[in-house]
Protein backbone atom coordinates (compact mmCIF):
# COMPACT_ATOMS: atom_id res chain seq x y z
CA UNK A 1 0.00 0.00 0.00
CA UNK A 2 3.06 2.13 0.72
CA UNK A 3 3.76 2.78 -3.07
CA UNK A 4 0.31 3.68 -3.59
CA UNK A 5 0.07 6.70 -1.39
CA UNK A 6 3.54 7.54 -2.83
CA UNK A 7 2.75 8.01 -6.48
CA UNK A 8 -0.80 9.74 -5.57
CA UNK A 9 1.02 12.12 -3.68
CA UNK A 10 3.44 12.68 -6.65
CA UNK A 11 0.54 12.95 -9.36
CA UNK A 12 -1.14 16.00 -6.20
CA UNK A 13 2.49 17.49 -6.42
CA UNK A 14 2.94 17.56 -10.25
CA UNK A 15 -0.92 18.47 -10.57
CA UNK A 16 -0.44 21.43 -7.94
CA UNK A 17 3.02 22.43 -9.82
CA UNK A 18 1.32 22.50 -13.50
CA UNK A 19 -1.31 24.39 -12.06
CA UNK A 20 0.56 27.37 -10.67
CA UNK A 21 2.85 27.47 -13.76
CA UNK A 22 -0.55 27.56 -15.90
CA UNK A 23 -1.69 30.48 -13.10
CA UNK A 24 1.41 32.78 -13.20
CA UNK A 25 1.60 32.61 -16.62
CA UNK A 26 -1.66 34.02 -17.21
CA UNK A 27 -1.15 36.11 -14.77
CA UNK A 28 2.47 37.60 -15.84
CA UNK A 29 -0.01 38.02 -19.76
CA UNK A 30 -2.88 39.90 -18.14
CA UNK A 31 -2.93 43.55 -18.28
CA UNK A 32 -1.39 43.70 -14.92
CA UNK A 33 1.62 44.64 -16.44
CA UNK A 34 0.95 46.60 -18.99
CA UNK A 35 3.60 49.54 -20.47
CA UNK A 36 1.74 52.50 -20.03
CA UNK A 37 4.48 54.82 -18.78
CA UNK A 38 7.43 55.40 -21.61
CA UNK A 39 10.45 57.50 -20.57
CA UNK A 40 13.75 58.20 -22.12
CA UNK A 41 17.30 58.91 -21.26
CA UNK A 42 20.84 59.60 -22.54
CA UNK A 43 19.27 62.46 -24.77
CA UNK A 44 21.77 65.40 -25.24
CA UNK A 45 21.09 65.91 -28.91
CA UNK A 46 17.75 63.57 -29.90
CA UNK A 47 14.19 65.62 -29.06
CA UNK A 48 12.68 62.94 -26.92
CA UNK A 49 9.84 63.27 -29.13
CA UNK A 50 11.10 61.47 -31.72
CA UNK A 51 12.07 58.39 -29.66
CA UNK A 52 8.86 58.27 -28.11
CA UNK A 53 7.72 58.05 -32.03
CA UNK A 54 9.54 55.40 -32.76
CA UNK A 55 8.73 53.61 -29.61
CA UNK A 56 4.59 54.50 -30.49
CA UNK A 57 3.96 50.75 -30.60
CA UNK A 58 4.82 49.72 -27.07
CA UNK A 59 1.91 50.88 -25.29
CA UNK A 60 -0.11 48.70 -24.08
CA UNK A 61 1.87 45.47 -24.61
CA UNK A 62 3.21 43.26 -21.86
CA UNK A 63 6.20 44.84 -19.99
CA UNK A 64 7.65 41.63 -19.33
CA UNK A 65 7.02 40.26 -22.59
CA UNK A 66 7.41 43.10 -25.52
CA UNK A 67 9.45 41.84 -28.55
CA UNK A 68 12.90 43.81 -27.65
CA UNK A 69 14.47 42.81 -30.22
CA UNK A 70 12.04 44.57 -32.70
CA UNK A 71 11.60 47.99 -30.44
CA UNK A 72 15.73 48.28 -30.15
CA UNK A 73 15.99 47.86 -34.12
CA UNK A 74 12.91 50.78 -34.51
CA UNK A 75 14.18 53.03 -32.32
CA UNK A 76 17.92 52.16 -34.13
CA UNK A 77 16.80 53.69 -37.22
CA UNK A 78 17.17 57.00 -35.67
CA UNK A 79 20.81 58.16 -37.60
CA UNK A 80 21.53 59.90 -33.87
CA UNK A 81 21.17 56.33 -32.53
CA UNK A 82 24.30 54.29 -31.60
CA UNK A 83 22.52 51.56 -29.13
CA UNK A 84 19.44 51.16 -27.17
CA UNK A 85 19.13 49.07 -24.28
CA UNK A 86 14.85 48.97 -21.67
CA UNK A 87 15.03 49.13 -18.22
CA UNK A 88 11.42 47.17 -16.80
CA UNK A 89 9.92 49.62 -13.49
CA UNK A 90 7.06 47.60 -12.50
CA UNK A 91 4.02 47.57 -13.05
CA UNK A 92 3.60 49.70 -16.07
CA UNK A 93 6.84 51.66 -16.62
CA UNK A 94 9.48 51.40 -19.57
CA UNK A 95 12.36 52.93 -19.49
CA UNK A 96 14.53 53.48 -22.68
CA UNK A 97 18.15 53.94 -22.59
CA UNK A 98 19.10 55.39 -25.20
CA UNK A 99 23.39 56.13 -26.57
CA UNK A 100 23.47 58.64 -28.89
CA UNK A 101 26.26 58.98 -31.61
CA UNK A 102 28.76 61.78 -30.91
CA UNK A 103 29.57 64.35 -33.20
CA UNK A 104 33.67 65.10 -33.68
CA UNK A 105 34.08 66.61 -36.68
CA UNK A 106 32.45 69.21 -39.49
CA UNK A 107 32.07 69.07 -43.38
CA UNK A 108 31.01 71.63 -44.88
CA UNK A 109 28.18 71.38 -47.68
CA UNK A 110 26.36 73.69 -49.76
CA UNK A 111 23.56 74.94 -47.85
CA UNK A 112 25.20 74.24 -44.36
CA UNK A 113 27.40 71.87 -42.50
CA UNK A 114 27.24 67.91 -41.78
CA UNK A 115 27.85 66.89 -38.38
CA UNK A 116 30.26 63.36 -38.77
CA UNK A 117 31.08 60.75 -35.73
CA UNK A 118 34.49 59.41 -35.31
CA UNK A 119 32.68 55.76 -37.66
CA UNK A 120 32.13 58.53 -40.79
CA UNK A 121 28.53 58.02 -40.06
CA UNK A 122 26.54 61.07 -41.63
CA UNK A 123 24.34 62.28 -38.46
CA UNK A 124 22.69 65.58 -39.45
CA UNK A 125 22.67 68.34 -41.87
CA UNK A 126 22.84 71.08 -40.45
CA UNK A 127 21.68 75.12 -42.24
CA UNK A 128 23.43 77.06 -39.41
CA UNK A 129 26.50 76.38 -37.49
CA UNK A 130 26.36 74.00 -34.43
CA UNK A 131 26.02 75.51 -31.04
CA UNK A 132 28.66 72.98 -30.17
CA UNK A 133 32.03 73.38 -32.49
CA UNK A 134 34.22 70.98 -33.56
CA UNK A 135 36.88 70.81 -36.03
CA UNK A 136 36.33 71.30 -39.92
CA UNK A 137 37.75 68.71 -42.55
CA UNK A 138 37.69 70.15 -45.70
CA UNK A 139 39.55 68.88 -49.25
CA UNK A 140 36.46 65.96 -49.46
CA UNK A 141 33.52 66.10 -51.36
CA UNK A 142 30.37 64.68 -50.09
CA UNK A 143 28.28 62.90 -52.40
CA UNK A 144 24.59 64.86 -53.36
CA UNK A 145 22.95 60.96 -52.14
CA UNK A 146 24.34 61.21 -48.75
CA UNK A 147 21.83 61.57 -45.94
CA UNK A 148 21.32 60.80 -42.15
CA UNK A 149 22.94 57.51 -40.57
CA UNK A 150 24.90 56.48 -43.57
CA UNK A 151 28.53 55.10 -43.58
CA UNK A 152 30.09 57.35 -45.93
CA UNK A 153 33.01 55.23 -46.46
CA UNK A 154 35.30 57.92 -47.87
CA UNK A 155 38.65 57.49 -47.40
CA UNK A 156 40.31 60.72 -47.01
CA UNK A 157 37.57 61.44 -44.54
CA UNK A 158 38.24 57.94 -42.84
CA UNK A 159 41.94 59.19 -42.43
CA UNK A 160 41.22 62.81 -41.19
CA UNK A 161 39.06 61.00 -38.70
CA UNK A 162 41.76 58.34 -37.27
CA UNK A 163 44.16 61.68 -36.74
CA UNK A 164 41.81 62.92 -34.26
CA UNK A 165 41.12 60.18 -32.56
CA UNK A 166 44.58 59.71 -32.15
CA UNK A 167 45.54 63.31 -31.08
CA UNK A 168 45.45 64.11 -27.72
CA UNK A 169 42.51 65.67 -25.38
CA UNK A 170 44.10 68.73 -24.59
CA UNK A 171 45.26 69.26 -28.49
CA UNK A 172 42.07 68.17 -29.94
CA UNK A 173 40.13 71.68 -28.39
CA UNK A 174 42.78 73.55 -30.63
CA UNK A 175 42.42 72.19 -33.81
CA UNK A 176 40.05 74.34 -35.96
CA UNK A 177 40.52 72.48 -39.21
CA UNK A 178 41.83 69.48 -41.27
CA UNK A 179 42.75 69.35 -44.48
CA UNK A 180 43.12 66.44 -46.55
CA UNK A 181 45.20 66.68 -50.30
CA UNK A 182 44.56 64.25 -53.03
CA UNK A 183 47.28 62.42 -51.94
CA UNK A 184 46.18 62.29 -47.84
CA UNK A 185 48.40 64.85 -47.23
CA UNK A 186 47.25 66.51 -43.84
CA UNK A 187 47.40 69.86 -42.82
CA UNK A 188 46.49 70.99 -39.03
CA UNK A 189 45.17 74.58 -38.71
CA UNK A 190 44.76 75.39 -34.72
CA UNK A 191 42.29 77.87 -33.69
CA UNK A 192 45.34 80.21 -33.43
CA UNK A 193 45.98 80.63 -36.73
CA UNK A 194 48.81 78.35 -37.01
CA UNK A 195 49.40 76.09 -39.90
CA UNK A 196 50.66 72.73 -38.95
CA UNK A 197 52.08 70.54 -41.87
CA UNK A 198 51.65 67.03 -40.69
CA UNK A 199 52.41 64.88 -44.34
CA UNK A 200 50.96 61.40 -44.96
CA UNK A 201 50.86 58.73 -42.71
CA UNK A 202 48.69 55.99 -40.73
CA UNK A 203 50.02 56.58 -37.23
CA UNK A 204 49.83 60.30 -35.91
CA UNK A 205 50.68 59.68 -32.33
CA UNK A 206 54.39 60.53 -32.33
CA UNK A 207 53.90 63.89 -34.06
CA UNK A 208 50.88 65.31 -32.45
CA UNK A 209 52.15 64.56 -29.06
CA UNK A 210 55.02 66.45 -29.91
CA UNK A 211 52.84 69.21 -31.22
CA UNK A 212 51.19 69.40 -27.91
CA UNK A 213 53.87 70.08 -25.69
CA UNK A 214 55.30 72.09 -28.09
CA UNK A 215 52.32 74.59 -28.59
CA UNK A 216 52.01 74.13 -24.73
CA UNK A 217 55.65 74.74 -24.01
CA UNK A 218 56.39 78.23 -22.11
CA UNK A 219 58.80 79.54 -24.18
CA UNK A 220 56.84 78.83 -27.46
CA UNK A 221 53.91 80.63 -26.21
CA UNK A 222 56.25 83.64 -25.75
CA UNK A 223 56.74 84.12 -29.38
CA UNK A 224 53.46 82.20 -30.44
CA UNK A 225 52.09 85.43 -32.38
CA UNK A 226 54.98 85.34 -34.76
CA UNK A 227 54.66 81.67 -35.74
CA UNK A 228 52.97 81.17 -39.28
CA UNK A 229 53.43 77.25 -39.34
CA UNK A 230 54.93 74.45 -38.01
CA UNK A 231 56.33 71.61 -40.70
CA UNK A 232 56.19 68.10 -39.18
CA UNK A 233 57.32 66.65 -42.39
CA UNK A 234 60.93 66.43 -41.55
CA UNK A 235 63.09 64.50 -39.50
CA UNK A 236 62.57 67.77 -37.17
CA UNK A 237 60.08 69.87 -36.47
CA UNK A 238 60.49 73.46 -38.35
CA UNK A 239 59.30 76.76 -37.20
CA UNK A 240 58.39 78.94 -39.78
CA UNK A 241 57.61 83.24 -39.08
Amino acid sequence: MQPKKMNTSFLYVAVLTILLALGLTQFLRSSAFGVQNVKVQGLKLIPESEILKLANGVQGQNLLLFDQAELSYKISLHPLVQSVKFQRKLPHTLVIQVTERTPVALVVVPKGVVEIDSQGTFLRRLESWPKTDHPVITGINLMDTAGPGQSLGNPSLTAALRLLGQAPTGLLAQIGEIHVDPSQQMTVFLTSGVEVRLGQANDWKDKLNALFQLVSDKEYKSFQQGVRYIDYTAAKPVIGR
